[in-house]
């Protein structure tokens, strides 16, 4: 490089040119740098390593149960190695090709990101490979819900929905049973994939399209993104700090709304069997001493028992032989400040009287006769509604979710599922199912959304997803982490949860909790016990939600009410998570304006600490609250890093202990005193002084 392209460099480097937020640096010889506004070298092209590739291939995608196995094959991978460059006042026009191969790539700065890159048609391919910068001290976050890491580096990260899977961990008796049935799940298996990613180096990746895909980070100097067929627009932003990079993402993706107020009022507990047994669990917790906010029925539409357990029977409408004067009830238990919330899925049974009114609409995905397509969901036979059918989704928003849920008095569901879209499904809008599968969350999310909003009932009604894709967040009023097992393990237990939820809010979604306790019961191998019950309670506790499940398998697991010792124990961290309202809806807050998650890694806020970037099961709850949950069973201490911030100490909630960072801590940490600190300048110190006595 001569002395004049030298200062052409740093000029571009520092300001960028015409407008744009990237400069594009050639060197001679086929090479090429795009680099960011003030950060880095983003992409590098060589002749012998270009950065874009073409290639033709098939991929398989086998399910069973919602898990899919995925067996992709390239036949050819063709490097572009030449091109061509002209540019405007507004980017830059790159013509890549290799001998008679040429691709169009656009080079711009479009809605409100530094760089964006549009890939033009590729023909008769049928996949592409981008390649970008990376170095090998470089940490990588997001990637939507994933649930085994933080730092991504070093491992592959397929963009496909789907059961998480039970166990998640190969070398584990759970994941071995469930994977006779392909249902173990992996590493990299969740509900809620995002092609979406941080990197330590100052950036965001973003990719708009919905195709199958798979971020690739272990390669020590470069990522690589690999798209199926045709790729949507790729968005790269650039900050100074983590809280500016999701503030942004979020202004672009969307965010979620607050939460109702009453939420955080005490617990919601998940109860079934019936309308006796609801009021006879209500009049139990509040004999012991439980702040009650809501009562979780997801049975209100009947129930049925099979070989995994007690399930739920999917036709959407009260069950009034099982649920006897609900109607009356919830309006009685309103009365109260107590909630009645409700559970409901995209999919109705095929022995429910909606769904014979349904397919005599043709409302249902077709299969390849133009059929209703009939899915096994582990047992219980379903049609699923076909979302892209004007008819049929306008049908289901009004029918379902409105009459049948919000006018009859709910204040709240779980709204599981739409993972399972199969890639062979006809769609009304003749679309194909494999470019719709990750989207179907989102509109799934979308309905609801829609449903609450037209009743003019946002903030004061709340439904919970755990499926979802870029563009949740705008609908989403809540996520929860899924299916946990009952355990303690890290794959797939209470510790899966937190990896999850710092991963999730980097990608947009800020607001999530799980299910206190765990869900996914294997008697007698796999069975909740008292300490996981409570420790899960612990840390949740120290969230923006309080809700239990007694799992699939309800009598193998201890429960809040199993005896009167386990729920004194369970009332006394009701009230610590109702004592810390007031902080809580600060939080939320802050997540609802700026983006901000309420779960948020140490980096976040300690970005100079380089501890920090690898802790993984430890995190701030807003500002103020550092929080390290006990995710092991039989411990009366634990290990904590506490980072060091420059304006106060650390104080532990329970003694009162005061901590300069940086620093390792062992404390005592017996059931119910999960390891918390906060902020000697906090001005919520009243706040958590009380919780410290309670």
């Amino acid at each position: 490089m001569n002395v004049l392209s030298l200062l052409l460099f740093l000029v571009y480097f520092l300001f960028g040119v015409d407008g744009l937020g990237f400069t594009f640096i050639e060197y001679g010889n086929g090479n090429f740098t795009i680099y960011l506004v003030g950060n880095r070298p983003i992409i590098q092209h060589s002749a012998r390593r270009p950065f874009v590739y073409i290639g033709s291939g098939e991929t398989e995608f086998r399910e069973r149960y919602g898990n899919y196995k995925i067996a992709d094959y390239t036949g050819e991978k063709i490097g572009l190695s030449s091109y061509t460059v002209t540019n405007d006042s507004r980017g830059y026009n790159l013509t890549m090709y290799s001998c008679s191969i040429k691709v169009f790539i656009r080079l711009g700065s479009e809605e409100g990101h530094v760089l964006t890159i549009d890939i033009g048609d590729i023909g008769s391919y049928n996949r592409v490979w981008i390649q970008l910068t990376a170095d090998t001290n470089e940490a990588i976050y997001g990637g939507g819900e994933q649930y085994s890491y933080l730092n991504l580096r070093g491992r592959q990260y397929p963009i496909w929905t789907g059961e998480q899977g039970i166990g998640r961990n190969r070398s584990t008796l759970v994941t071995y049973v469930t994977d006779l049935k392909q249902s173990g799940g992996d590493y990299y298996t969740t509900y809620f994939p995002q092609p979406t990613f941080y990197s330590t180096n100052k950036y965001y990746f973003h990719h708009s399209g919905s195709n199958y895909a798979i971020l690739d980070f272990s390669h020590p100097n470069f990522h690589e993104i690999f798209i199926a067929r045709q790729p949507g627009r790729l968005y790269f932003n650039t900050a100074e700090t983590f809280p500016l990079m999701v503030s942004k993402l979020t202004n672009f993706l969307g965010r979620m709304p607050n939460l109702p107020d009453w939420i955080h009022d005490g617990a919601i507990i998940g109860v079934q069997g019936g309308s006796k047994q609801m009021m006879d669990y209500i009049s139990y917790s509040e004999t012991h001493g439980l702040n009650i906010t809501g009562v979780w029925i997801q049975d209100w539409a009947g129930s049925v028992d099979d070989l995994f357990g007690h399930r739920l029977f999917w036709n959407w409408e009260w069950n009034q032989e099982l649920y006897p004067g609900l109607d009356e009830l919830i309006i009685g238990l309103r009365d109260r400040n107590i909630h009645v919330l409700a559970y409901v899925n995209p999919y109705l049974t095929v022995d429910g009287n909606l769904f014979k009114y349904a397919e005599q609409l043709g409302y249902f995905v077709k299969n390849s006769t133009d059929e209703t397509y009939i899915q096994d969901f582990a047992g219980i036979m379903a049609g699923s509604i076909d979302l892209t059918n004007p008819a049929a989704y306008q049908w289901y928003k009004n029918k379902i979710i409105k009459e049948n849920m919000i006018e009859f008095g709910m204040s709240g569901w779980m709204a599981d599922f739409s993972e399972y879209l199969p890639v062979d499904a006809k769609l009304y809008n003749n679309q194909s199912a494999t470019s719709y599968h990750n989207i179907w969350p989102v509109l799934w999310a979308k309905l609801n959304r829609e449903a609450v909003e037209e009743l003019e009932m946002l903030g004061k009604i709340v439904f919970f997803l755990r499926a979802g894709f870029s563009g949740t967040g705008k609908y989403s009023t809540l996520m929860w982490a899924g299916d946990q097992d009952v355990d303690f393990t890290y794959a797939d237990g209470i510790a899966s949860t937190i990896p999850a939820a710092l991963n999730m809010g980097l990608s947009g979604v800020g607001i999530t909790h799980f299910d206190i306790g765990g869900y996914t019961t294997f008697a007698p191998l796999l069975v909740r016990r008292e300490e996981l019950l409570l420790r899960s309670a612990e840390y949740a506790a120290f969230g923006p939600v309080f809700r239990t499940h007694q799992g699939n398998q309800p009598k193998e697991n201890v429960q809040f009410y199993s005896s009167p010792e386990i729920s004194n124990k369970f009332a006394r961290l009701t009230h610590i998570f109702k004592t810390l309202k007031n902080y809580t809806k600060i939080v939320l807050n802050d997540t609802v304006t700026s983006g901000v998650p309420a779960y948020k890694p140490l980096f976040f806020n300690y970005p100079d600490d380089v501890r920090c970037y690898n802790v993984t099961y430890q995190f701030l709850y807003g500002d103020d609250l550092l929080i390290a949950p006990v995710i092991l069973d039989f411990r009366k201490r634990w290990d904590v890093y506490l980072p060091a911030d420059p304006t106060a100490s650390w104080v532990h909630i329970w003694t009162g202990q005061s901590y300069q960072g940086p620093r390792d801590v062992t404390v005592q940490a017996p059931v119910g005193n999960p390891p918390v600190f906060y902020r000697s300048t906090s001005q919520f110190v009243d706040i958590f002084k009380t919780i410290g006595n309670l």
